[in-house]
């Protein structure tokens, strides 16, 4: 349905703390899926996904991540790592240093996606001893641990946090080249007409108030008189 991905981008959360409560491997895997199906650079899908979901090994990675201890009670941790020789051999430098990041980063969202639209939460963990996971889970020296993925059931929700008006942060043409009104320019009809419909409520609003007024006033003024009568 129209609409629904973009309602899954704007209820998604970063979750802090989970219950200590289990995900069906149906989940896991459809998580999984979704990241494999992300665009990568020449479709190298230069990426692995190592699942962790043993308690100990758990505390080992909170350990490893600073000491974020409160990822330890969600179900699974998801640690992604690039093969950035993979995209070197076609793209060299920029292949190794950007792109690589680029595609594990896609395919990091399609998870955070389609667990919020099985009910879970996640919170991507970047802060982390490289070193530390590598050795851990005896990671190869030409692959890359880039994110830790806690997916798990929140215990709490966050508030929205606050975001940059869309104005703000969109340019037109060239750099700070900015549009008064960008979703007019981009045809937001929806936007447009509750603009106006405020637009219209507010002028109703006062055009009612100027009718009250002058009512009051006429009233005022009759009142005068009959009082002016009543003295002769």
């Amino acid at each position: 349905m129209e609409g629904d991905i973009l309602d899954l981008i704007k209820s998604r959360r970063t979750i802090t703390k989970f219950l200590p409560k289990y995900v069906s491997w149906e989940k896991i895997s459809r998580i999984l899926d979704a990241a494999r199906h992300a665009p990568s650079c020449g479709n190298v899908q230069n990426w692995k996904f190592l699942v962790v979901f043993e308690p100990e090994q758990k505390e080992q990675v909170a350990a490893a991540a600073y000491e974020q201890y409160e990822i330890i009670n969600a179900s699974v941790l998801i640690i992604v790592c690039a093969e950035p020789d993979k995209a070197e051999r076609y793209y060299g430098l920029r292949g190794e240093r950007l792109y690589t990041v680029q595609n594990c980063a896609a395919a990091i969202q399609n998870m955070l996606l389609e667990a919020q639209s099985l009910g879970l939460g996640t919170r991507w963990i970047g802060a982390f001893d490289e070193e530390a996971i590598k050795s851990m889970f005896k990671i190869p020296i030409e692959a890359r641990p880039q994110a830790i993925i806690a997916v798990g059931y929140p215990a709490e929700v966050p508030q929205k946090p606050p975001k940059y008006p869309i104005e703000t942060i969109v340019y037109f043409h060239q750099w700070r080249l900015r549009i008064r009104d960008p979703a007019k320019y981009m045809h937001d009809t929806a936007t447009i007409l509750m603009r106006k419909s405020a637009a219209m409520q507010e002028s109703m609003q006062k055009t009612a108030k100027s009718a009250v007024d002058k009512l009051k006033e006429k009233a005022q003024i009759i009142k005068q008189k009959i009082s002016e009568k009543s003295e002769e």
